[in-house]
């Protein structure tokens, strides 16, 4: 069993499910084929979580990348905000290490079609966390799409829901600011839906996009009594016609009370479909109609050419939760990756994809919904 070092980058509530899912491999795996060692940590400040960095037993803990960087890494793990992920993914190549990223990977897609030049260049493995994919519904959905069993797909439907930012009192964030998260809720939460309708049907092939931001102004943060203007969408609702010929939609929205979060994606097809809810993660419903009739169970398939999820994914005894567990699988499987030299199917090039439909998206709509082509130039 090898042992790799890792070094976080960023601290905050996405970090910690990262610094976590590195700490759980020997809990969650009988026999780990590899397991992390928490190297250190880079942050914007460290006045705050000192217990739990204390708890993960980072050996550098600083606000200075030189300093962070005088220890060498196997592999940096970016979890910070994603107007800093190019630079941040740059230092990491030019130090030879594999690069795990949070999504979106970068502001938009000029900045996307570079760092994945970049990690080219470097000659290093990335993986970007579009962890739905882990998901052991997903999982079925896409070996059974793969096997034929819906036969064409016609169309689909995808969901991913929260009520974080209905109360209109939550202060001004990164997150609604386009100069620092390149988009809102279609960038944030669609970017796992696009992924998700890429995985299961391949490329797009034309979007068009509609979005709006309910709530067009938020305090500035630290109590001060002056607003600042929201210039991200709250919610997206866009049509993917993907180059296969199925039609889909997907809806994100970061304004749906109630909802903690609301994840679904469905599947029509000419003799079947399948729905995922993110309430069951283990099971995938699935209609034939040839019997007329819908099956729900733990299926015993796995898409072609990937890990088996249970070799990845915590057994029922060990889950962690579904958000734990999905990262969890993520990055298990790119540390198992890196051991054998096999390139992510998740690597930059993945999320340089994600990254095109993401813009072309935002360009429809910003043209009243307007059919947009792939390839962008």
């Amino acid at each position: 069993m090898e042992t790799l070092n890792i070094g976080l980058i960023g601290l905050g509530y996405i970090g910690q499910i990262h610094a976590n899912a590195y700490e759980l491999i020997p809990l969650c795996f009988k026999e780990p084929v590899v397991t992390a060692n928490l190297a250190g940590v880079l942050r914007s400040k460290l006045t705050t979580e000192n217990a739990l960095m204390d708890r993960l037993g980072f050996e550098v803990r600083t606000t200075d990348p030189s300093a962070f960087y005088a220890r060498e890494y196997d592999v940096v793990d970016i979890c910070s905000p994603n107007f800093l992920h190019l630079e941040q993914a740059r230092d990491a190549f030019e130090h030879g290490a594999h690069v795990y990223c949070e999504k979106p990977l970068a502001m938009d897609l000029e900045e996307a079609r570079a760092m994945a030049a970049m990690a080219e260049k470097a000659g290093v493995l990335t993986h970007v966390a579009f962890v739905l994919r882990y998901v052991p519904a997903i999982r079925q959905m896409k070996a059974l799409v793969e096997a034929g069993e819906i036969g064409e797909v016609f169309h689909f439907r995808g969901q991913l829901l929260h009520g974080s930012y209905v109360n209109p009192a939550r202060p001004m964030s990164w997150r609604l600011r386009k100069k620092q998260s390149g988009g809102g809720a279609f960038a944030d939460l669609g970017a796992h839906l696009i992924d998700l309708a890429r995985y299961m049907l391949g490329d797009v092939a034309a979007v068009r996009a509609e979005t709006r931001t309910f709530i067009e102004k938020r305090a500035a943060p630290g109590g001060a009594k002056t607003f600042e203007t929201v210039d991200v969408d709250d919610w997206t609702l866009c049509t993917l016609h993907m180059a296969g010929g199925a039609t889909g939609v997907l809806e994100a929205a970061r304004m749906a009370s109630g909802a903690p979060q609301v994840t679904s994606f469905e599947l029509y097809g000419s003799k079947g479909s399948l729905v995922y809810q993110g309430s069951d993660p283990n099971h995938v419903r699935f209609f034939k109609v040839k019997t007329g009739r819908w099956s729900k169970g733990a299926l015993d398939v796995s898409p072609q050419g990937e890990r088996p999820i249970g070799a990845i994914w915590p057994s029922g005894k060990y889950t962690q939760g579904v958000m734990s567990d999905c990262h969890l699988a993520g990055i298990y499987d790119f540390l198992w990756n890196i051991l054998e030299g096999k390139p992510s199917k998740l690597d930059f090039k993945a999320a340089v994809a994600v990254q095109e439909v993401l813009e072309a998206g935002y360009t429809s709509a910003e043209r009243d919904g307007a059919r947009i082509d792939l390839p962008l130039a």
